[in-house]
């Protein structure tokens, strides 16, 4: 077999290889991102230590900022959500994956039955549209990249920050 021929094989074998392994990863990260959310929905929040990385960073949506460490995470994040919107539930509605990265945007229902953003609890529900990018290693969650349309959120606990803009 002329050399030429044969490192174009190995070329095509590996790449093929290659493929098949990424697909393994993403269904992988994909699988802890799905069980991650069933923890999220389950307001188990002990159950995250099995996803997250003890040193992973959140990145959240503007006005939160980013939070680091596991359980930072937990106890900035995390249980306040749950405080003021206790009967939260998260849906996704598109998931993508590759490599070490999987995405998600959906949305998630609750009751403002608590404080959140210095909003006293109203008693609306809302329906927050979010966008998520997770970084995986080793089989964690290490970043997390949250966007949420927080102005519609806003909007629907009675403060409009863009009211100025319609009048």
């Amino acid at each position: 077999m002329d050399p030429t021929q044969l490192e174009k094989i190995v070329q095509v074998v590996t790449r093929e290889l290659q493929l098949a392994l990424d697909g393994q990863e993403n269904n992988q990260n994909l699988k802890l991102m799905h069980e991650m959310v069933v923890a999220l929905n389950s307001h188990d929040v002990e159950a995250h230590d099995q996803y997250w990385a003890k040193d992973m960073v959140w990145h959240g949506p503007p006005g939160i900022g980013d939070v680091h460490g596991l359980e930072a995470f937990k106890n900035q994040v995390v249980r306040p959500f749950y405080a003021a919107f206790p009967d939260f539930h998260g849906t996704i509605d598109i998931e993508l994956a590759q490599g070490d990265w999987v995405a998600a945007t959906g949305f998630v229902t609750g009751t403002h039955l608590g404080e959140w953003l210095g909003i006293p609890p109203t008693g609306n529900e809302v329906k927050m549209r979010y966008s998520d990018f997770w970084l995986f290693k080793d089989g964690l969650i290490t970043e997390n990249w949250v966007m949420v349309d927080e102005v519609d959120v806003l909007r629907q606990l009675g403060a409009d920050p863009l009211a100025h803009v319609h009048s």
